[in-house]
């Protein structure tokens, strides 16, 4: 809040803003409040309107229910007394005075003849109403209690609601006598029954129920009501009427209906209420208008004097100068003093003139760039040299520009002038030191670039040129993703951005090897170190590079050896285990060959229908032989392989079915332990089934050389570790390894067996690091050995299409 509390006082002080604007809401609330008030009173006086028209209303409806009874009671009356209305009277003038009955007073939905036994003989039907002839009217205690009440006093008599109508109704009993005397026998009744819904639309206009909602109550129970929801009751709109007859209390309640409502009232009070609001902003506005301006006044005068306090506590000069060639002076800030050693008056006298501090040697350039501005109306901003009251030189930046005089249309230069005579020193040690700098790293052998936060190159030292065939002017302020083959450069802009707003990178700090083009477009393999440099807000980083061209030549003679070491180490294997495959094979062959000749003798036979049953059995067992000789055929290949993401679980069971021929040869069953998580290595297929299928074979071997005494079963197993690296292991029941062999088990030539080339552990561990992985060997509790290799684990959702492009970028996470 920007207001100030008095100590002294205790009082609150307010800004002149909110003094303003304090003082234009009382203004606007005191108008809302005249206008409320206002508005209050039409509304009431429109709320009496409509009570008054909505009472009107339910009286009109009272005297025409009233009026219209009275004349039914006299109108059945005299019919009932009509010299054709005796217990003999015939179908034809029964239906001439029923319609007679029916066209006078519109309304009824039947009006049925009773004979003195109390049943309905005629009725004049309208709409299906002949279903009721012959109806016994005692079965009706309403009606047969109507019925006795008219026969003593030969009047016409109301029935109370009859609840067993649905929708309510109400019926009238005339009696008729046969010779028109009460004295005489009963002939029977003339029964009119009213439904409610046709008797009100019949009677009351449309217009009178228009504007309003109606219900109709006899003697407390509601009879009838044009509303969906009864809402009559609960309104403080709720006007009523009522009226007696028959010994019933009919009583009318009415309230205006809501579309009423809204447009004679409602409305109306929406619209004054808007404007109201509407004038009450405006006188609002008008108040805070003209306190602002009032205000602005002051706060002119108070600029004024804070602009002296801010000239006067600038560091170099702000200065108003007449536009003449010797610079006088019209008015200057304090700061005059100590940037020339000359006081502010003897500038504003002009007992000094600018021209007079101005360096001689600098005073015709500083002069002619005044003039070009001028005449352009543009800025002028430059440096140069004064000579200060004590004959010192400093150098100073001055930025101004020509205004015009709205006094006497003169033109008047105003600008800033401070010393930088320091800055400047310091600009030439920062040259000196860049330049050291440059000579140092220029000297080194590795390249080393320099690049900003959008990846532009900055630096480019001579090794780098060197590396690369790029002069500095070719690669400056161009992205260094040029220097990257196409597989990287594609993601090297977002890896960059992803780091500098996540700030995580697995190679800034360390090294990494990745591979680089030249300008000739050939790429070429380097090892890559990375640095952040944070310098104020600029964000930099420096890598060095190094070309390791022959070191990938040696690796690769390295891994071809053992490459081939691999393959005769296969060889060797698959030659041991080929005649359990011979065997295998031959199944499927010969099952091949009985399902061929039986398929020859169907065709002979005329048994065409089994042919396709026959020609599938051929496919399943053709297909199951080519599995054998392909997992065959994979691991005798030789050359460079691409690894790929493959599930563990997966790449056990091959295994498993490629050294299950060995196994069964051998007795031995083979056990499978997956882990119950999906685990996604990053591996070359041949390799890592090479080193499973040799601990494998080693392990059986083992178990074979005692007798199976401890068992027959050899287990593979895999689990997730602690430290989010996948363990398989092969677990066998053999004799064990003596400790002597410890030391030099995963060495090349070091074997156990008699016939043993020694080298498949050495080639396995080999296989294995190359992989980022470890191979173990410890003993099994009670016997035997357990041989288990660690792999690194890949995410589930890591994606790649091709694993060199693992080091994509400088930056990848």
């Amino acid at each position: 809040m920007d207001y100030e509390q008095n100590n002294k006082t205790g009082r609150i002080s307010l800004s002149p803003q909110q003094s303003i604007l304090f003082y234009s809401i009382i203004t606007g609330v005191l108008a809302a409040c005249l206008i409320a008030f206002m508005v209050v009173s039409i509304e009431s006086q429109g709320r009496a309107h409509i009570n008054r028209l909505s009472q009107s209303t339910a009286n009109g409806i009272a005297s025409l229910l009233k009026d219209d009874l009275k004349n039914r009671i006299i109108t059945l009356t005299e019919f009932a007394k009509s010299s054709r209305l005796t217990s003999t009277i015939t179908d034809d003038d029964w239906h001439t005075i029923s319609k007679n009955l029916y066209d006078t007073r519109g309304g009824y939905q039947v009006i049925a003849w009773i004979g003195n036994d109390y049943h309905i003989g005629r009725v004049k039907s309208f709409e299906g109403n002949k279903i009721n002839q012959n109806l016994n009217l005692a079965l009706n205690p309403e009606t047969l209690s109507a019925a006795f009440k008219a026969q003593p006093k030969g009047e016409s008599v109301i029935t109370m609601p009859l609840s067993s109508i649905r929708g309510g109704a109400i019926g009238i009993y005339t009696p008729i006598f046969d010779n028109k005397s009460l004295n005489e026998p009963l002939a029977g009744f003339i029964s009119s029954l009213l439904f409610f819904d046709v008797y009100i639309a019949a009677i009351l206009p449309s217009y009178l129920l228009m504007e309003h909602d109606f219900s109709l109550y006899i003697d407390g129970q509601e009879i009838y009501s044009d509303q969906t929801t009864p809402t009559i009751n609960t309104s403080h709109w709720h006007s009523q009427a009522s009226f007696k007859f028959h010994q019933q209390i009919w009583q009318i309640d009415i309230v205006p209906t809501s579309e009423f409502l809204s447009r004679s009232h409602y409305g109306m009070i929406g619209t004054l209420f808007l404007l109201g609001v509407l004038l009450s902003v405006f006188v609002t506005l008008a108040v805070y208008t003209a306190l602002t301006a009032r205000n602005k006044t002051k706060i002119i005068i108070d600029e004024r004097n804070k602009v002296g306090h801010l000239l006067k506590n600038l560091p170099g000069m702000a200065y108003q100068a007449y536009d003449k060639p010797n610079g006088p002076m019209m008015l200057v800030s304090e700061g005059c003093e100590v940037l020339t050693g000359y006081a502010k008056h003897e500038f504003e006298s002009h007992r000094v003139l600018w021209r007079r501090v101005v360096h001689p040697d600098d005073y015709q350039r500083v002069y002619e760039i005044i003039r070009q501005a001028v005449s352009e109306k543009k800025f002028y901003e430059f440096e140069y040299r004064i000579i200060c009251k004590n004959k010192s030189v400093r150098i100073v930046w001055e930025k101004g520009e020509a205004v015009t005089s709205l006094l006497n249309n003169e033109t008047i230069l105003e600008g800033y002038i401070t010393d930088i005579t320091d800055i400047k020193n310091t600009d030439k040690a920062l040259i000196r030191s860049h330049k050291f700098s440059d000579a140092i790293v220029n000297s080194v052998v590795e390249a080393v670039i320099t690049i900003d936060h959008k990846g532009d190159i900055k630096s480019f030292n001579n090794a780098a040129q060197r590396m690369f065939g790029y002069t500095f002017d070719e690669v400056e302020n161009t992205n260094v993703k040029r220097l990257m083959p196409s597989a990287y450069a594609n993601h090297h802009d977002q890896y960059l951005t992803d780091y500098i707003r996540t700030n995580q990178s697995n190679i800034i700090g360390l090294g990494r090897e990745l591979d680089a083009k030249r300008k000739d477009g050939s790429v070429f393999p380097i090892h890559l170190s990375i640095n952040d440099i944070q310098c104020h807000e600029d964000r930099m980083f420096v890598g060095l590079i190094r070309d390791i061209t022959q070191q990938r030549v040696i690796e690769d003679q390295r891994r071809m050896h053992i490459e081939q070491m691999a393959h005769a180490d296969r060889l060797n294997s698959l030659g041991e285990i080929a005649a359990g495959i011979a065997h295998e094979v031959n199944q499927p062959l010969t099952a091949i060959s009985l399902f061929s000749q039986s398929g020859k003798s169907l065709c002979n036979s005329g048994k065409f229908e089994k042919l396709p049953e026959i020609f599938e059995k051929l496919n399943q067992h053709s297909h199951r032989a080519g599995a054998v000789l392909e997992r065959m055929q994979i691991m005798t290949k030789q050359g460079a392989r691409q690894k790929e993401l493959l599930d563990c679980n997966k790449l056990i069971d091959e295994v498993a079915k490629l050294a299950e021929h060995d196994a069964r040869m051998r007795d031995i069953n083979i056990k499978i332990s997956h882990s119950s998580e999906k685990l996604i290595v990053l591996v070359d297929l041949v390799q890592i089934q090479q080193v499973l299928l040799n601990l494998l074979r080693n392990g059986m071997e083992a178990m074979q050389s005692i007798d199976f005494k401890n068992g027959s079963v050899i287990e593979v197993r895999t689990q997730l570790t602690a430290i989010e690296s996948i363990k398989i292991s092969v677990v066998d029941s053999g004799c064990g390894l003596s400790s002597s062999m410890l030391d030099k088990l995963f060495s090349a030539f070091s074997s156990t067996k008699k016939n043993g080339m020694g080298i498949g552990l050495s080639i396995s561990k080999s296989i294995i690091e190359e992989h980022g992985g470890s191979i173990h060997y410890t003993k099994n509790i009670p016997v035997g050995s357990v041989f288990y290799f660690m792999l690194p684990l890949v995410e589930n959702d890591y994606l790649i299409e091709d694993s060199s492009l693992t080091n994509a970028s400088y930056f990848q996470s």
